[in-house]
Formats: structure tokens, sequence, C-alpha cells
């Protein structure tokens, strides 16, 4: 008799539990070039979005070439507004710029 209860409990629970949405991939990229360079962006079904590209510079003074870093993402906080953060990554460091969409 117990374990009908119990039963009964957990099957009441699992009818009224929200069900969550799963997050899946509705487009992505990926190039790797033989000089070492790279290109990728991908978007979600919950809306995030990211690309990015990565290409070898020289830099002054330098004996190797440094990767040169462009890219953006975007997101939705959890009050609900949305951004999009541009950026630079080289050399000279990481500089983003963040936009309210």
């Amino acid at each position: 008799m117990k374990l009908l209860i119990v039963f009964s409990f957990t099957l009441l629970a699992c009818t009224f539990a929200a069900p969550q949405d799963e997050v899946q991939i509705v487009q992505f990229t990926n190039e790797n070039n033989l000089d070492g360079g790279y290109n990728f962006a991908y978007e979600q079904s919950d809306g995030q979005k990211r690309e990015e590209t990565g290409v070898l510079k020289p830099v002054e003074g330098a004996e190797a070439p440094a990767i040169s870093i462009t890219g953006s993402y975007e997101f939705t906080d959890p009050n609900g507004q949305r951004f999009r953060v541009d950026y630079t990554a080289d050399e000279r460091g990481y500089r983003p710029t963040v936009t309210k969409l």
C-alpha cells in the first residue's frame, strides 16, 4: 500500500513538472586553414550566436607571427535583454565592445 501511494505521488509530480527545452545547434561552420588561420561560427536554438576568425600576422620585432582574432557573440541575460559583444584579441590584448540590442 505504501509503495502504491509513493508511486502515485511520484507519477503526479512528473505529470506537473514543466518540460525543459533542449538547446539545439541550428547552424555550424568550422574551417582550419593551412597557414594557421581559422574561422568558425554557430547559432543555437535559444538565440545565442558566436563567430570568430583568426589569422597569423607578422609582428614587428618578433621572430614568429602572432595570431590576431576578431569575433562576436550574442546572448540574452537573465532579465531578457539581448547583448552583442564584438572583440579583437591580438598582441595588444583583448578589446571587447558591448552593445545592447
